[in-house]
């Protein structure tokens, strides 16, 4: 009987699975859909052929499962508090405050981006999957992903541009 490596997924994985669906769900119901995930994961793990790394698997099944939310629910919520989550030494008050802006700034820009573009930018972005495993997770070519990536950047430089030019 082959072992289940469920346990030792989550443990090396539970953090990226909970940033993607994060960026991506804007769900405040984060927590859910990353036990849904390795609720299916753990159900489903024997259908895993090893063609991609677990990590791929886990987020296309995360991927999956926020779309299918996301189409029952209609509903998409900001979770600004996500930013402040992340574990920091803390540095001086000034820093700690410009830093979380540009956080939020960065958070609200992706938020603003069309669907393709702001998939694309979490998982090459901020999980930092290559090509070929974003590929996977999309569905589409890998050449495809290079694309993109490369418009989701710059109409993110834009939205970004933009902001700062309505702060001044």
């Amino acid at each position: 009987m082959e072992e289940n490596p469920i346990e030792e997924w989550f443990h090396n994985y539970e953090r990226d699975v909970t940033s993607f669906l994060m960026y991506y769900s804007e769900s405040i119901e984060v927590e859910d859909l990353v036990q849904d995930t390795f609720l299916t994961a753990l159900k489903k793990w024997k259908t895993f052929k090893g063609e991609s790394p677990p990590k791929t698997w886990l987020i296309s099944i995360a991927r999956n499962i926020a779309n299918d939310r996301y189409r029952r629910q209609k509903i998409w919520k900001n979770i600004l508090h996500y930013l402040s989550n992340e574990q920091q030494i803390v540095p001086d008050v000034e820093n700690s405050i410009v830093k979380d802006f540009e956080k939020r700034q960065l958070y609200q820009a992706i938020q603003q981006l069309p669907s393709k573009y702001k998939e694309v930018i979490i998982l090459r972005g901020i999980l930092e999957l290559s090509p070929e495993e974003t590929a996977k997770v999309l569905q589409v070519k890998q050449n495809h992903v290079y694309v993109l990536y490369h418009r989701s950047l710059k109409k993110l430089k834009d939205i970004l541009e933009k902001e700062e030019l309505s702060n001044e």
